[in-house]
């Protein structure tokens, strides 16, 4: 009887070891897997967010492709660099934000004039650029341009484009042209 309570007392002790040092060696194992998993998780993400960036892009630039001939897309706080007026030197366009209103900034290469478009004044339609996903360059020497009167569309019509144009849009649901014709900057609508 004696050896059959040592016994079972060695296998009850042994076995508690046993669960005390296999509980340990799950939480170190927990620990170190969720240390690798988070930082794989972040590698993950800021490897899966370039590859939707790029993919997005590359989706943009191919919706772009049905519509243009020689449009480039650019990242909102990119800067381009185009003639937009048309003058024979380089101008520059950023895009930027002031107080809850955005808008554009074209600086003229030759005399370094600023012309800011937005920023809660009225160009065309449009008083501000909050609403805009991306937006680039356009070199077509002709685009179209949407009319629309009292909600509807009336016209879809064949434009001019004397110089590059910025073209502003929307995922989705589009947007237009901001170019520079008869002395100054107009939109030409594209969205229905």
């Amino acid at each position: 009887m004696r050896q059959i309570t040592y016994i079972l007392t060695f296998l009850i002790l042994t076995s508690c070891g046993q669960s005390n040092s296999d509980k340990e060696s799950k939480n170190k194992i927990s620990a170190e897997s969720d240390t690798i998993k988070v930082e794989s998780k972040y590698d993950t993400t800021k490897s899966d967010l370039k590859q939707n960036s790029t993919e997005q892009t590359e989706i943009i630039n191919q919706d772009l492709s049905y519509e243009f001939k020689d449009a480039t897309i650019f990242k909102l706080t990119d800067t381009i660099n185009a003639d937009f007026n048309g003058d024979g030197n380089t101008d520059q366009v950023i895009f930027k934000k002031e107080n809850e209103n955005s808008g554009i900034i074209i600086t003229h290469g030759k005399t370094n004039q600023k012309i800011k478009i937005g920023f809660g004044e009225p160009f065309a339609h449009l008083t501000e650029f909050n609403w805009v996903d991306y937006w680039g360059l356009v070199n077509d020497s002709k685009s179209y341009e949407i009319v629309i009167e009292d909600a509807e569309i009336i016209e879809d019509r064949e434009v001019n484009l004397e110089n590059p144009s910025i073209v502003v849009r929307k995922e989705e649901v589009g947007g237009g042209l901001i170019t520079f014709k008869d002395g100054k900057y107009i939109w030409i609508h594209q969205a229905d």
